[in-house]
């Protein structure tokens, strides 16, 4: 069983992948992901996760005793796993072209079945560094919301290892920038990105 999801929607701005079946530790919210097949390499922002059924009309029963866990549950039944698919939304936040990074919407959604890792130190560096990438998230529809923006700023940030803090100054002067009218959600923001 693999436990590298794969694209099975694909559009500019935002695309859909699923592991093989469930996957208990899927991306987390906010990480950087890459798909590095197609014409560019596109990089987005875990904005979404789910977990159920592979047949949405075969809805998943409750089962387990008093006392069991879910690990016990499913240690009990094997056969639940092969029942189950996690899913994973991705906004676009920027692709790169001839080893350019560029924050805007790729040219071409990814490849349907492409592989999406997670992105490298490198390509998260050089994509987040002015903080430009924050533009697409931030007018981004549903599931980008404010707690995506600032996860994704956390999990940028850690790429910067002991520049974070200077990273963090200046994704926020981007963010206030780009949401001058609207301070409430910048300040939403950057509550979260202080967690």
């Amino acid at each position: 069983m693999s436990d590298t999801p794969r694209v099975i929607e694909a559009g500019l701005r935002s695309f859909v992948c699923a592991y093989e079946h469930y996957a208990e530790e899927p991306f987390h919210l906010g990480d950087m992901v890459a798909v590095r097949e197609g014409a560019v390499v596109v990089l987005g922002v875990i904005a979404d996760a789910q977990s159920g059924p592979e047949d949405p009309t075969r809805p998943l029963q409750s089962r387990g005793g008093p006392g069991q866990t879910a690990a016990d549950v499913m240690a009990a039944n094997p056969e639940i796993r092969l029942l189950l698919r996690t899913r994973v939304t991705v906004v676009s936040c920027g692709y790169f072209q001839s080893e350019t990074p560029r924050a805007a919407l790729p040219p071409t959604p990814p490849p349907l079945l492409a592989r999406v890792e997670a992105a490298t130190v490198d390509e998260t560096i050089r994509l987040a560094d002015d903080g430009a990438f924050l533009a697409l998230l931030a007018s981004a529809p549903p599931p980008c919301d404010d707690a995506v923006i600032a996860a994704s700023i956390r999990g940028a940030a850690r790429a910067f290892g002991g520049g974070s803090h200077d990273f963090t100054v200046r994704a926020g002067k981007e963010l206030a920038r780009l949401l001058k009218a609207e301070p409430s959600r910048l300040t939403s923001i950057l509550r979260g990105v202080a967690r």
